[in-house]
């Protein structure tokens, strides 16, 4: 795995309702390129604020983030994100809504021809391209956001909870679905979850955060070796070392 940093948080602060609501505070992290970093935390830690503000979709009140040792001030082309509920648009296909990201960067119509075709086959869509989104399962609807975020070639990929809507059976198949792609096509992934078990079987580390307002408790290396399956990594000696490690550094914050 290279080592340079693709992604680095640098004392972060963000504050809300006029200052009186302090969601993180002075929170450091840094993601390595094709690494995969899981941030782990309690309800309410600010999670989803944090990757937003690593999309560029809101900023900071102190600190900053740097991607490719560059200030973050708005979004970037060499940078998707997968949300958890979906964001499809109803009305369009699953062809169109997997290219609608490179249409509005202006991609030429062979480049999205060709890209929309790809991603489509990638996340197990062939078949479906004509269909609406309504059409679909839950986890055929996550596929075909994957596979538009995918579609723009990003070097960052930011998921947040992208399964956490989903079914415990069908959510295990996206999570496997992701580790395969993963093999064949590494990109520098930041993941937000609340599942210790699916921060374990797609991390490479896991960043635990602290309660409101949020730092860094601990930062963890997955030592399970890739490719991996999520069944793999259930079975694999260290996993329930990690689990049980990651509950105690949650459970002693909630106590706390």
């Amino acid at each position: 795995m290279a080592t340079a940093e693709r992604v680095v948080v640098e004392r972060a602060t963000k504050l809300y309702n006029a200052g009186t609501l302090n969601v993180f505070s002075e929170l450091g992290l840094s993601v390595r390129d094709r690494e995969t970093v899981c941030v782990l935390g309690p309800s309410g830690c600010g999670k989803t604020t944090l990757l937003r503000a690593m999309h560029g979709l809101l900023s900071l009140d102190g600190g900053r983030i740097l991607i490719d040792g560059t200030p973050v001030r708005g979004p970037r082309r060499n940078v998707a994100m997968v949300f958890q509920h979906f964001g499809l648009m109803p009305w369009k296909r699953v062809r169109a809504n997997v290219a609608y990201g490179l249409e509005l960067a202006g991609a030429a119509q062979p480049t999205i021809a060709e890209r929309v075709r790809r991603y489509i086959d990638l996340v197990g869509l062939v078949g479906f391209e004509r269909a609406f989104p309504h059409e679909l399962s839950g986890g055929m609807q996550q596929r075909v956001g994957l596979a538009r975020a995918l579609a723009m070639e990003p070097d960052i990929l930011l998921m947040d909870e992208p399964f956490g809507s989903l079914d415990a059976q069908t959510r295990e198949i996206m999570q496997d679905e992701l580790l395969r792609i993963y093999q064949q096509d590494p990109r520098t992934m930041v993941f937000i979850t609340h599942s210790i078990e699916e921060a374990i079987a797609l991390g490479d580390r896991i960043v635990v955060l602290t309660a409101r307002p949020a730092r860094v408790r601990e930062t963890l290396v997955v030592d399970i070796p890739r490719p991996r399956t999520v069944a793999g990594v259930i079975a694999h000696p260290r996993f329930l070392e990690l689990r049980d490690h990651c509950w105690r550094l949650l459970r002693e914050r909630v106590a706390a």
